[in-house]
């Protein structure tokens, strides 16, 4: 089946006979019934531009669809946090619901889909607020088209491929790559729990066993941790593999294509330009333009004209630092990366590649935190083993990058707020935003709260989080003044807190069951703690390199909700 344009609709053509993939996959048959479902639901409600977030593919692209279809504006938010939600309302007309029980259409639908021309607004997409408010940019279906015709042109699918997505098909890259690309291919796809391995591995035997050759469209935080357990040999080849949001580093670049036994695409461009330029790196570290974007350098700037653009005849100025040619070509940082610390100008990019350099630290990430001192915060990733355990040892190793810094920069331009994980936390999108940096460093606004480090979501019922018992903490106070330790009630009080930012409210405090405390915790100690969500609570873990220190069973009750009798007149 040939490459067909959105403008086209290229879902509408005659289906192929369905390959025999399970139900959380995509392909044309499943497709075209949620569509008309969600063309149902919309008749009757206003037209304009209506927020979807839905974490389902199937659910998502059939209402993506229908709404073009109906002549409406898909409005995709940066996250699906419901104060971002909410802020959205305003300049909206309507919310796909997040339920996913719209039944399909069994009568004919009263309309033919509406006319696409090139020039219809098709996207207001938001980037990721890594900087602060998210900004809307609108994508018309001529610029979806000309980057479709792009991909098609350099990456070409088939109806014999299966798309497998670990990222986010609510951001652009995830959006084009893993959905809309093989829509117009005719490809099957699937992005149903693939960021993690275990099931990439799953859906890989899938397309296998349906005869699909598997593509991966995937990011470099996910790539970094491809793990080596799992036999990637023994599974139906990849293809290729994509990545996108961040440069991926060589060496993890190179380990996935031997793991994966696949070449691993960058692709590098932003919400605001779509796809800049791509490269693989075990051929070449260098970028290379991709076909009709135009380039152009003065110094370090870059400027492109693209098809990919709103004003593709107008020079857009990316805020990105380059050297070498525009055929060939290295990134060197963001313009606007550059930020003043107690009167001083400091390249947040240097301070990293400073850090970079110390033979613990896999990489960093420096951020301005905002803080009225002005201080910057800086977050180093390092190898399991080489991780602080106790309040000495991360003193100990903030002091030797202190040292390591102050023969470069200015003391006053030094980060003063140190965070080690072991994986740069990252959105759906792949990026480190606003809302993580914060969660990152709340204890700093917050002393009752944990340091929080990092989640990994083992299923949708589980996850373990990194956390730091904070030396400010609040409660250390008078419990004991020889031996702080943490009361056991805010350890429990932890666990609940916890367990609601990762599975949602859990309802009112019902009770605890098979409490135990085996170890205290101390200020400074990194801490892995457990959760599992069961039927009517939780279950949780505390440990430590020291083993298990306190565990048990929470249980809750459905919220109650108060009322208030009003008296008449």
């Amino acid at each position: 089946m040939s490459f067909v344009s959105l403008c086209q609709l290229p879902w509408r053509r005659p289906a192929p006979i369905a390959s025999a993939l399970p139900a959380h996959w995509t392909d044309s048959a499943r497709l075209l019934e949620r569509v008309d479902a969600w063309r149902g639901w919309l008749e009757g409600r206003p037209a304009g531009r209506w927020i979807l977030c839905q974490p389902d593919p199937l659910e998502f692209t059939g209402a993506l669809l229908a709404l073009w279809e109906t002549g409406r504006i898909a409005v995709l938010p940066a996250d699906d946090r419901p104060g971002t939600l909410a802020g959205l309302i305003g300049s909206t007309d309507g919310q796909i619901p997040a339920q996913l029980d719209v039944p399909n259409h069994s009568r004919a639908l009263p309309h033919a889909p509406a006319a696409i021309t090139p020039t219809t607004a098709a996207l207001a997409l938001y980037t990721s607020g890594s900087t602060g408010q998210p900004v809307e940019f609108a994508k018309s279906f001529a610029q979806l088209d000309a980057e479709l015709a792009v991909h098609h042109q350099l990456w070409p699918l088939t109806e014999a491929n299966g798309v497998i997505a670990q990222v986010s098909h609510q951001h652009i890259y995830g959006l084009l790559a893993a959905v809309l690309h093989p829509l117009c291919s005719g490809a099957a796809f699937c992005g149903e729990d693939c960021h993690y391995p275990e099931r990439l591995a799953e859906r890989m035997t899938e397309a296998g066993l349906a005869g699909l050759s598997p593509v991966m469209v995937s990011s470099p935080p996910q790539l970094a941790r491809t793990p080596e357990h799992i036999d990637w040999s023994a599974l139906p080849r990849l293809q290729r593999v994509f990545s996108s949001g961040a440069p991926l580093a060589q060496a993890h670049a190179e380990r996935a294509e031997s793991l994966l036994g696949a070449p691993v695409i960058e692709i590098y461009g932003s919400t605001e330009t779509g796809g800049i330029a791509q490269r693989r790196q075990t051929v070449t570290d260098a970028w290379q333009a991709l076909p009709d974007v135009e380039l152009t350098f003065e110094g370090e700037g870059l400027a492109l004209r693209s098809p990919f653009l709103a004003e593709p005849e107008q020079w857009w100025q990316q805020p990105d630092r380059v050297s070498g040619t525009p055929e060939r070509f290295h990134l060197l940082g963001r313009d606007d990366r550059l930020v003043k610390i107690g009167g001083k100008r400091v390249s947040l990019d240097r301070i990293e590649r400073l850090l970079a350099e110390h033979p613990r630290v896999m990489s960093a990430r420096c951020v301005d935190l905002g803080r009225n001192d002005g201080r910057l915060g800086c977050i180093l990733v390092m190898d399991t083993s080489s991780l602080p355990h106790e309040h000495p040892q991360r003193h100990e190793l903030a002091r030797q990058l202190r040292e390591r810094l102050a023969a470069h920069i200015e003391q006053v331009t030094i980060p003063r707020y140190w965070r080690f994980v072991e994986a740069l936390p990252c959105n759906a999108q792949g990026k480190l935003d606003r809302s993580l940096i914060e969660r990152l460093f709340e204890d700093l606004v917050d002393d009752r709260k944990p340091r929080w480090l990092g989640t990994d979501l083992l299923d949708g019922r589980s996850c373990s989080l990194a956390l730091e018992v904070p030396e400010r903490l609040i409660f250390l106070d008078g419990h004991f003044d020889e031996f702080p330790i943490v009361p056991g009630v805010v350890i429990v009080q932890w666990a609940v807190q916890q367990a609601e930012r990762s599975f949602g409210q859990l309802g009112d405090f019902a009770g605890c069951e098979q409490l135990k405390f085996q170890r205290p915790l101390r200020p400074g100690m990194r801490l892995r703690l457990d959760l599992t969500q069961r039927e009517n609570g939780i279950a949780f873990a505390f440990h430590s390199h020291e083993g298990k220190h306190a565990n048990g069973r929470i249980s809750f009750r459905a919220a109650t909700v108060a009322t208030t009798e009003v008296a008449d007149d």
